[in-house]
């Protein structure tokens, strides 16, 4: 989504930013069925990023949604044909919908590569520029951390006090006897349930494209 800079006064700019592998493996983590089922939406990256979007922003009132910011590595065609089918397709209408988008890669080991590292430069960036008020990131990847360290100083530098939130897909009837998950140190916490997820439910299957 691009930045709106005609905001209501008294609005807060919101901008999300999406770690999509991170979301897709929690939430498969979370809802798959065991044995998998090839038809589930909990078995492939069906959630809808402008919904849930939306609906993270929505969360609290007085804030604007300024930009959304998706990010993912790719992998290489030769090596994974059908995820590199997948996620093109899915970028590709991301970016015709305004989104920023940004690719990187996936070696054959199944490691993501370029990733986080613009994830936390461009949160940087964004902070240097007061580009936002809220940064909301969809993801509990804990080495964001000192990026939002390092941002929360620039802001106060800047005379600047910013709210930083992250949010992420969870079971939490899973997590009886163990601690609960912990989202992005430094961010408060929120927790992405099924119900939420369902319905931010993307019916377009990019795996056949």
């Amino acid at each position: 989504m691009p930045l709106n800079n005609n905001l209501e006064e008294g609005l807060l700019k919101v901008i999300v930013f999406f770690d999509g592998q991170n979301i897709y493996h929690l939430a498969k983590s979370a809802w798959a069925p065991v044995p998998a089922v090839a038809n589930s939406p909990y078995c492939y990256p069906s959630y809808d990023v402008s919904k849930l979007a939306t609906y993270l922003v929505n969360l609290q009132p007085r804030r604007a949604l300024t930009q959304t910011r998706f990010y993912t590595g790719v992998p290489n065609v030769q090596h994974d044909p059908f995820w590199n089918g997948f996620w093109s397709n899915k970028l590709r209408f991301l970016g015709s919908r305004g989104i920023y988008v940004y690719r990187g890669r996936v070696n054959p080991g199944g490691q993501e590569k370029g990733v986080d590292v613009s994830l936390a430069i461009d949160l940087i960036n964004l902070t240097y520029e007061k580009q936002y008020d809220v940064a909301i990131l969809v993801s509990q990847d804990h080495d964001f951390g000192p990026a939002v360290k390092l941002a929360k100083q620039i802001a106060q530098d800047q005379g600047r006090q910013l709210r930083f939130e992250s949010a992420f897909p969870c079971n939490l009837t899973n997590y009886r006897n163990i601690p609960r998950p912990r989202g992005v140190p430094g961010t408060i916490w929120s927790f992405i349930d099924k119900n939420v997820y369902d319905s931010c439910f993307d019916p377009t299957d990019y795996r056949r494209l």
